[in-house]
C-alpha cells in the first residue's frame, strides 16, 4: 500500500483519547474528527506512539449522530476531540471506555458507577502558546500532532475569567511585555490566579500588566529550566478551597503544584475517596502531590496520613499544608517508579494510589508487601490502569466498585476510580 494512497473506510467506534477506529482494506487506522457511523476517505500517515494513523480527507456518508462542532477550530485543535458528538452522549462513551478496560476484573457482586455528564464544568488550568500572524501577536493552542499554533479568540471549555485573562496577556505582549516568551500557563484558584510566563532563558527585564483581575489577585511568575521566580511582590499565596459537606479545607497551591484542572470534578473525586475509606484510621497516599486527596481525609475524619511523592517541591508543599492546617499527615520524597522501602507504608487501612499516565506498575507489584486492607486506585490513563488492575487481581484483590468520571467535557479524557478489597 502506497503511503499516499487514499482509502475508504467505516468508522467503528471511538477510542480513549477521542480518536476513531477505522477499518479499510484489512487494516486498522486511528483517525481524528470521525464519528461512529461515518463512511470516510482517509489518507494513511506514519505510525505514531505505535499505532497506524490516518488523516480524515472526506466524509462520504455522514453518521446520524454527527453534529456540527460548537468550536470553529475543532477540526484542528487537539483539545476537544468529541466536538462532533452530542454532549449528552459524552459520558456514555467515556463510561464504555472504562468498562471495556476493567471488565475482566468485575464480578457479579461488583458495583459499576458510570460517568455523569458535566457539560457546564469549565477548566481552570490552561496553557497558551505565543505566536504571530498577519493580524499580530496572539495566544493560541497547538494544532493536533503539530507545533503549529492556531488562533482562537475564545475557548469554550475554559473559565470565563481565564478567557478574560488571555485578552489581558495578549494585549500586554503586543505592548512588548514578556519579550521572547514562548508560552503562558494559568491556574485559576479559589482566591486568585497563578500566571506562569515561560522562557528559554532568564529575561532581561520584567513587568506585569495587572495585579488584580475581577477582584482576584494575579500572581505572576517567570519560568526557565532553572526554576520558577515571582515577577510581582509581595507574593500572593493562593488556595484551592474544597467544600466537603460539613467540612471545608483550603489547600495552598503554588505555581508548579499539580491540581486537577476542573474544580467540581476534583471535589467529586475527593468525596468518593472519603466515602470508600470512611472507616479507615491510617491512610497511605502514594503519588500524593500536595495532598489533594489525603489532606481532606485528615481534615474530615481525623485520620493519620502517610504520603509519598517523587517531586520534592510537592512534598514540601504537602507538609507545609499539613502543618498550617494542624493535621496528622506526613509526606516524604520517594521514587515510586522503582523498588522502595515499603515498611513505612505497610498495613494501611486504605492506600490511595493516584499515579500519572504511566501508571503504578512497581507499586502494584509490591502489594504483597504493602498489604493494605483497601486500595483506591485512580487512573487518568485507563489503559495503564488496566495493566495495574491485572496485577492487583493476580494478588488476590477484588474490584468492589468501579466508577468513571468525566472531568473534561468535549475532551477524550476520562478518569477511572476503583475500590479494591482483599
Amino acid at each position: 500500500m502506497s503511503e499516499w494512497q487514499e482509502l475508504t473506510g467505516q468508522v467503528e467506534k471511538l477510542l480513549p483519547g477521542g480518536e476513531a477506529l477505522v477499518r479499510s482494506e484489512g487494516s486498522v487506522f486511528l483517525v481524528a474528527n470521525a464519528i461512529p457511523g461515518d463512511t470516510v476517505v482517509i489518507q494513511p500517515m506514519d505510525k505514531r506512539r505505535g499505532s497506524q494513523r490516518a488523516a480524515l480527507q472526506k466524509i462520504l456518508i455522514t453518521s446520524p449522530v454527527r453534529i456540527k462542532a460548537a468550536c470553529p477550530i475543532a477540526d484542528m485543535c487537539g483539545g476537544c476531540s468529541l466536538q462532533y458528538l452530542e454532549p449528552a452522549q459524552h459520558a456514555e462513551v467515556k463510561s464504555e471506555w472504562v468498562l471495556d478496560i476493567f471488565r475482566d476484573f468485575l464480578e457479579s457482586s461488583s458495583i459499576w458507577l458510570p460517568a455523569i455528564g458535566q457539560r457546564q464544568s469549565y477548566r481552570r488550568r490552561v496553557r497558551w502558546f505565543i505566536d504571530e500572524d498577519a493580524a499580530g501577536v496572539f495566544l493560541g493552542f497547538k494544532e493536533r500532532a503539530s507545533h503549529k499554533v492556531i488562533r482562537q479568540p475564545y475557548c469554550m471549555v475554559v473559565s470565563g475569567l481565564l478567557n478574560q485573562l488571555r485578552e489581558t496577556i495578549e494585549s500586554a505582549i503586543a505592548q512588548d511585555y514578556f519579550h521572547q516568551a514562548k508560552s503562558v500557563q494559568a491556574l485559576e484558584l479559589s482566591d486568585g490566579i497563578h500566571v506562569i510566563v515561560e522562557y528559554e532563558k532568564t529575561p532581561v527585564s520584567l513587568s506585569v500588566p495587572c495585579s488584580v483581575l475581577n477582584s482576584l489577585p494575579v500572581q505572576w511568575w517567570f519560568k526557565t529550566s532553572s526554576g520558577t521566580i515571582p515577577m510581582n511582590r509581595p507574593v500572593a499565596t493562593l488556595h484551592d478551597r474544597i467544600a466537603l459537606d460539613d467540612n471545608e479545607i483550603d489547600i495552598r497551591i503554588g505555581p508548579d503544584d499539580f491540581v486537577q484542572g476542573q474544580a467540581e470534578g476534583n471535589r467529586q473525586m475527593i468525596c468518593q475517596v472519603l466515602e470508600w475509606g470512611k472507616q479507615a484510621k491510617v491512610v497511605v497516599d502514594l503519588f500524593s502531590g500536595v495532598g489533594n486527596l489525603s489532606l481532606p481525609f485528615a481534615k474530615a475524619l481525623g485520620v493519620r496520613v502517610i504520603g509519598a511523592e517523587l517531586n520534592q517541591a510537592s512534598v514540601q508543599a504537602a507538609n507545609a499544608n499539613a502543618k498550617r492546617l494542624g493535621l496528622n499527615a506526613k509526606y516524604q520524597q520517594v521514587n515510586l517508579f522503582e523498588t522502595f522501602d515499603a515498611e513505612p507504608f505497610a498495613g494501611a487501612d486504605l492506600l490511595i494510589l493516584d499515579p500519572p499516565r504511566r501508571g503504578a506498575k512497581k507499586i502494584c507489584q509490591m502489594m504483597g508487601t504493602l498489604l493494605p486492607k483497601k486500595i483506591v486506585m485512580i487512573n487518568c490513563d485507563p489503559a495503564s490502569g488496566g495493566r495495574d488492575a491485572a496485577t492487583l487481581y493476580s494478588l488476590g484483590y477484588k474490584l468492589h466498585t468501579l466508577r468513571a468520571l468525566d472531568l473534561f467535557p468535549y475532551a477524550g479524557h476520562v478518569e477511572a476510580m476503583g475500590l479494591w478489597i482483599r
